[in-house]
């Protein structure tokens, strides 16, 4: 008699004790632009090993999928409340919340000058971290010149010089890395090479410079190869300023 009481005591204990499933996932760092791939480790509750029925996924409260998997693509770069809600066949629910983060890629740029053929073009680095806020230290940088001499470089301010006269487009690959992550952009100019025969490659003509930048703090000057200079120097300068302006220009006496 004792035994079957213990029995009865003890059986719903055991139904008291069930917890449900117990919602996890892992996902790898992303940056702008492509999907965000979490993946789904949700366990069923151990005591009933019921099956999970169905996901809920969520940014800032915001369902975007129902999917056991639940990619999706962020408009903005940035930080955000990723949960996940799972349900079992019994229609128990358990969630996790992981706060993740959007990385933003830089925002490749460069300068350059046009030369006559046979000189060197020179190239100057005046790409964005994603941050927005120059320079760009945590980096590197890949130039491709195509048919040129060096086809390619890998400095942030190097020179090239190019085959043919015309226009030549030169590839620039920029990336960043967040611990790990690297987050890259890519943009394409076409380089101006003028002929030295017809017609006659003129001297280079400087232009004045533009008033409307005079209210700006200037956070930094160069010259064409990068390298820092006074405001009043006589070499063709990039000159940056606090708001985001790059601007390049000639000292003129």
């Amino acid at each position: 008699m004792k035994k079957i009481l213990l029995i009865l005591f003890l059986t719903p204990c055991l139904l008291w004790s069930q917890n449900g499933p117990t919602a996890s996932f892992i996902f790898n760092p992303v940056c702008l632009g492509n999907i965000f791939t979490p993946s789904d480790f949700s366990t069923p509750d151990p005591n009933t090993n019921s099956s999970i029925a169905s996901w809920d996924w969520q940014y800032n409260g915001n369902t975007y999928s129902t999917q056991q998997n639940g990619d999706y693509i962020f408009s903005q770069c940035g930080t955000y409340d990723v949960t996940l809600t799972v349900t079992d066949i019994d229609g128990i629910s358990d969630d996790t919340t992981i706060n993740i983060e959007i990385y933003c890629p830089p925002v490749a740029d460069f300068f350059f000058d046009i030369v006559c053929i046979g000189d060197p073009t020179n190239f100057v680095d005046v790409s964005s971290p994603g941050d927005g806020t120059p320079p760009l230290n945590n980096g590197s940088w890949f130039y491709i010149f195509g048919d040129a001499s060096p086809p390619n470089a890998v400095n942030p301010n190097c020179t090239a010089t190019f085959n043919y006269a015309g226009l030549n487009p030169v590839t620039f690959i920029v990336s960043e890395d967040y611990n790990g992550q690297v987050c890259v952009d890519t943009i394409t100019k076409d380089v101006q090479v003028d002929s030295a025969v017809s017609p006659p490659c003129p001297p280079p003509v400087g232009i004045e410079n533009n008033t409307n930048n005079l209210n700006l703090k200037i956070i930094g000057t160069f010259d064409i190869l990068g390298k820092k200079k006074k405001a009043n120097s006589k070499d063709l300068n990039i000159i940056r300023y606090e708001n985001g302006l790059v601007e390049k220009k000639y000292i003129i006496k």
